[in-house]
């Protein structure tokens, strides 16, 4: 028998030996777009972590390195300082916001805000809660904010809210 006539069409090695080579290249191509594919499904998968990390930290900057909440974070957190007493009767009082229901409103977008960027996988729900899931809760727990968020419709916020009443 002679070496290249088990192969059909082929009459000499040359031929055996071209076509060997065509299938390992073939093989060989697949193989590196498959890996080129998978190390630029891993780089993407990390930048896009690096960019919600940023994210997050832009968040985390706005919310508790700038004095923009600040005074209203505290005022949630201190149910017997006169500027809780304050709060509940802005809210009370029909009418353009007063001082502190326009930081109540600020802090409420804020919030409403980092909600909707969870809910639209833009940031995890993960580093959210991480982050401001302590703040949601004290903000739904107290009653009269409770229902104001509830009257004013906070699209994300109310969710939040509704869960809070059920469990008072």
């Amino acid at each position: 028998m002679e070496f290249g006539s088990s192969f059909a069409g082929s009459g000499d090695a040359s031929l055996y030996w071209s076509e060997l080579a065509r299938n390992w290249a073939s093989a060989f191509t697949f193989l590196a777009a498959l890996l080129a594919g998978i190390f630029g499904l891993f780089r993407y998968l990390r930048s896009e972590r690096m960019r919600q990390t940023e994210q997050v930290r832009e968040l985390y900057k706005s919310f508790f390195e700038s004095d923009r909440y600040r005074r209203i974070r505290f005022v949630l957190a201190n149910h017997e300082a006169p500027e809780f007493a304050t709060l509940r009767e802005e809210l009370a009082t029909p009418g353009m916001p007063k001082p502190l229901e326009s930081e109540l409103i600020d802090l409420l977008n804020f919030l409403e805000f980092v909600s909707g960027l969870t809910r639209r996988g833009l940031v995890s729900r993960r580093d959210i809660d991480w982050m401001f899931a302590s703040y949601i809760e004290r903000v739904v727990a107290v009653d009269f904010v409770r229902a104001y968020i509830l009257r004013q419709d906070f699209e994300e916020l109310s969710a939040e809210a509704r869960q809070a009443q059920k469990a008072k």
